[in-house]
């Protein structure tokens, strides 16, 4: 019997020594993804604030709204990440419910971001045109940003050469014979593809985070539950040790 006793005592000590290495697992994973997450908001806020101070000359003025939309979910990144850290490093169950709401609405708002994105892509040929022969002679930043992609690409005009090249002798000057319509829309969407492939990492990464945030504010609520009925029975034995020895003293 003894010896069963001590098969039974090491088989309970194995599996919460499992469930303990399982519940730090989670954990450490938990908190390195929201690691992750806070530094790429942290740098979301930052390349969103360099866009920004050099949006002026945007030709479809893109890039204006492509830093505010940075800016505006790298800080929520950053916000929700430090919950999630703050919340697995001292196992606050509340904590991490609240990040787990909090990163189910943002992946909701980049799923509608991306949409977004992706139907302003097929316009985006519409934006490019309309843009160039309204600025293309006004002496406005965004002559000087046509000008800069023309330098940049090697090519003359929208359309063609003679399509409202910036300057208008800019293919005898250069002596470039291509035009800049295929380059800057192929260029364009090159950049939305770029951050619509970011956008569907962090959504990735954000959907596991989910999934071992709920994982893990399960286990610490057992973990709560198990302490409570421990108390309790350790207050019940207590309690029955005293009213046992008062018991034994009255009939001393």
């Amino acid at each position: 019997m003894p010896f069963l006793s001590r098969i039974g005592t090491f088989s309970f000590s194995r599996e919460s020594c499992f469930a303990a290495s399982g519940f730090m697992f989670v954990k450490n994973i938990l908190l390195f993804i929201n690691f992750l997450s806070l530094l790429a908001g942290l740098i979301l806020i930052g390349g969103g604030g360099y866009i920004q101070s050099r949006s002026s000359g945007d030709i479809v003025n893109l890039s204006g709204s492509i830093a505010a939309g940075a800016i505006v979910i790298g800080c929520m990144i950053t916000i929700i990440s430090f919950l999630g850290c703050f919340g697995a490093a001292n196992e606050k169950g509340m904590l991490l419910k609240t990040y787990f709401a909090l990163l189910i609405l943002l992946v909701v708002l980049e799923i509608g971001i991306g949409a977004a994105a992706y139907h302003k892509q097929e316009d985006l040929g519409v934006l490019i045109e309309d843009s160039w022969r309204n600025n293309a002679y006004a002496n406005s930043s965004i002559t000087e940003s046509i000008k800069t992609l023309e330098i940049s690409f090697k090519c003359c005009g929208l359309r063609n050469i003679t399509d409202a090249p910036v300057p208008k002798n800019c293919a005898s000057k250069f002596e470039w014979n291509t035009s800049c319509y295929d380059a800057v829309l192929g260029s364009m969407e090159s950049s939305l593809d770029t951050i619509g492939a970011t956008g569907l990492a962090m959504g990735l990464i954000e959907l596991v985070a989910i999934v071992f945030s709920a994982v893990l504010f399960n286990r610490i609520a057992k973990k709560e539950k198990q302490g409570e009925s421990l108390m309790t029975d350790s207050w019940r034995i207590n309690r029955s040790k005293v009213q046992y020895g008062y018991q034994n003293y009255q009939y001393l």
